[in-house]
C-alpha cells in the first residue's frame, strides 16, 4: 500500500510538471480527489503550486482548495504562494480577484495575514461588488483571527460605510460581516470589561432606512442577515415600529423558511410599541398562514417552525386560534414531531 502511494505521488509530480495543459490539470484533478478521500499528498506541494498562476479559472480554483487545505499545517510553504495571490487580487477577472481575496481570508496562517491588508483595502473598494461583498465578509474572517488588525487598519470602518452600498447583496454581506465582529468583540469582552467601541454594530436612523432598502432586493441569506439586524434596532418611537413591521410584512411571503422566520421575530419584537389596536389585529392575522405553512413542510424544518411557534403563543394566544387542526397528529408523522403538536395543542 506505501509503495503504491509512493509511486502514485511520483507519477502525479510527473503529470504536475508536464509540458501539455490538460495533462498538468487533470494532475490537479486527481491530487484534489486523493486530498478529498485523505490520501497525504502535501509532499506535492511545491508542484501544485507552479500551477496557480493560469488563466483557466476552474484549475486556479483547484490549486487553491489545495492551499487552504495544507494551510494550517505548512504554513512556511503557503509563504511561497502570497506573490501569486496578492497578483491574483489585482486580476482584470473579478471573479479571480473575488476568490484570490476569499482563500487569502481563508487560509488562517498566521504569517500570511500581514500580506492580508493591502489586497483586502483595495478589493474593500473594487468597483465590481461581486468583489466587495466577498472581501465584505473577508474582514470578519480576519478580525477573528487578528482583531487589532482589522480595527487599526480601519476594515470594520470601510464595513459601516459599506452598509451604504447602491448594490444590495454588498449590503447584506457588510451587516453580516458586522454582526460577527460585533457578537465576537461582545463574548471577547470579560465580565466588567467593556467592547472596543469601534467592533460595536450601531444601528441608527439612516443605517435602518438602507437595511431596509436593501431587504427585497438580496439573497435569502441576505435577508436573513438584515432581518437579524432589524430585530436588534431599538425603534426611535411608534411611528417608527409600525414603519419596519410595515416593511417587514412582505417577507412572510418567502419561500425559505428561514426569511419567514426572521421576519417573524422582527414583528414580533417592533409589535410591543405598537399601539393602535387595529394594526397588531392585521399583523397577528398575516402572521398565521406562513406558520400554518411552515408546519407542512418536511419533518425536520416542521419540528423547527413548531418550536417557534411555541415561544410564539406563549407570547400571543391568539396568532393561531382559528388553525388548531394544523397540530393534529398524522400516522407517519415523527415522534419528534409528535411531542411538539400535542405540547402546542395542550
Amino acid at each position: 500500500m506505501f509503495i503504491h502511494g509512493v509511486g502514485e505521488n511520483f507519477e502525479l509530480r510527473a503529470d504536475l510538471n508536464s509540458e501539455y495543459r490538460d495533462r498538468r490539470k487533470d494532475a490537479i484533478k486527481r491530487v484534489i480527489a486523493n486530498m478529498t478521500v485523505g490520501k497525504d499528498v502535501s509532499g506535492l506541494f511545491p508542484d501544485v503550486l507552479k500551477n496557480m498562476q493560469t488563466d483557466d479559472l476552474e484549475q486556479k480554483k483547484l490549486v487553491y482548495l489545495y492551499l487552504m487545505n495544507y494551510a494550517k499545517t505548512q504554513p512556511e510553504l503557503v509563504i511561497l504562494a502570497v506573490n501569486t495571490f496578492v497578483k491574483d487580487t489585482e486580476d482584470p477577472n473579478p471573479l479571480v480577484r473575488a476568490l484570490a481575496i476569499r482563500t487569502m481570508g481563508c487560509l488562517r496562517a498566521e504569517k500570511i495575514i500581514d500580506y492580508l491588508c493591502n489586497p483586502l483595502s483595495k478589493c474593500l473598494k473594487d468597483e465590481n461588488p461581486y468583489v466587495r461583498k466577498t472581501a465584505a465578509v473577508c474582514v470578519a474572517k480576519l478580525y477573528d483571527l487578528k482583531p487589532e488588525l482589522a480595527l487599526d487598519n480601519g476594515f470594520v470602518e470601510q464595513l459601516q460605510e459599506m452598509v451604504a452600498d447602491s448594490n444590495p447583496m454588498v449590503v447584506a454581506n457588510a451587516v453580516t460581516a458586522l454582526t460577527d465582529i460585533h457578537d465576537m468583540a461582545t463574548a471577547a469582552a470579560t465580565e466588567g470589561t467593556e467592547p472596543d467601541p469601534r467592533a460595536e454594530f450601531i444601528i441608527n436612523a439612516s443605517v435602518l432606512t438602507k437595511l431596509l432598502i436593501a431587504l427585497n432586493e438580496c439573497s435569502e441569506w441576505g435577508r436573513v442577515a438584515i432581518l437579524s439586524a432589524l430585530a436588534r434596532y431599538k425603534a426611535q418611537d411608534e411611528k417608527e415600529s409600525e414603519h419596519i413591521c410595515e416593511r417587514v410584512v412582505p417577507q412572510f411571503q418567502h419561500a425559505n423558511g428561514s426569511v419567514v422566520l426572521a421576519a417573524v421575530k422582527v414583528i414580533m419584537i417592533h409589535m410591543r410599541n405598537v399601539q393602535r389596536e387595529d394594526l397588531t389585529k392585521q399583523l397577528v392575522r398575516k402572521m398565521a398562514p406562513p406558520l400554518v405553512t411552515l408546519v407542512s413542510s418536511e419533518p425536520e424544518v416542521q419540528w423547527v417552525a413548531l418550536r417557534n411557534i411555541n415561544l410564539l403563543l406563549q407570547k400571543r394566544a391568539d396568532i393561531l386560534q382559528n388553525e388548531m387542526r394544523v397540530f393534529f397528529c398524522k400516522y407517519n408523522d415523527p415522534s419528534y414531531v409528535k411531542i411538539e403538536k400535542l405540547d402546542i395543542m395542550v
